[in-house]
């Protein structure tokens, strides 16, 4: 299936479960990118009325992976729009990350539908990128802490997330030591470090 057809697929799906209580549909991650790989997932984050109610995410997931023929799983995830302004969590997204740290994220998704946040208004700030530097070297520690405790690594979704986070370190390492603008995708990473020849982001 093609962009433009996902796209209209997953709309349709969404609306249909959601109608006015959508206030904007993001894609995150690789595949908007153009960067992913036969695991991984379509990733949308959908920016919900308070009114919404959230136990709806786990239906508009059964239907929009049984509805639509997509070679990759999709995974829609919710929040509150109220939880810009220091509302309760109410959808599944930041039950896993900060919303600052989340941030960071959104505002480099593509808007697939509904309005366009204006993130520099909200009272909620994106993370420095110290902060999000600590968050990173965290899940790196513990994903190491998973692969000891199992003595393997395989290619199951904590190594795939290991590797990820790897990309995300070395995005803020040009910028908090070389002072360089940080890449949108993986590959436009692994050139900024093609020089490097010890770095990690390019041994193979």
């Amino acid at each position: 299936m093609n962009d433009g057809r996902l796209l209209r697929a997953i709309k349709r799906i969404v609306l249909g479960y959601c109608g006015d209580e959508l206030i904007s549909l993001y894609g995150i991650g690789s595949y908007w990118s153009h960067e992913m790989i036969p695991s991984s997932d379509v990733d949308l984050v959908g920016v919900m009325k308070p009114s919404f109610d959230f136990r709806r995410e786990a239906q508009i997931n059964i239907a929009l992976n049984r509805k639509i023929r997509s070679a990759h799983k999709i995974d829609f995830g919710t929040m509150s729009y109220d939880e810009f302004f220091g509302g309760a969590t109410q959808g599944s997204l930041m039950r896993y990350v900060e919303l600052p740290i989340f941030l960071s994220f959104l505002k480099q998704a593509r808007r697939i539908y509904g309005k366009r946040i204006d993130f520099s208004k909200l009272p909620i700030k994106q993370a420095s990128s110290e902060m999000e530097l600590r968050y990173h070297i965290k899940v790196f520690d513990d994903c190491k802490a998973n692969f000891r405790e199992r003595d393997r690594i395989s290619s199951d979704f904590s190594f795939r997330d290991f590797l990820k986070v790897i990309f995300y370190i070395a995005n803020l390492e040009l910028l908090l030591r070389g002072g360089l603008t940080p890449r949108a995708g993986y590959t436009e990473i692994d050139k900024a470090f093609r020089a490097d020849k010890e770095h990690i982001v390019i041994i193979r």
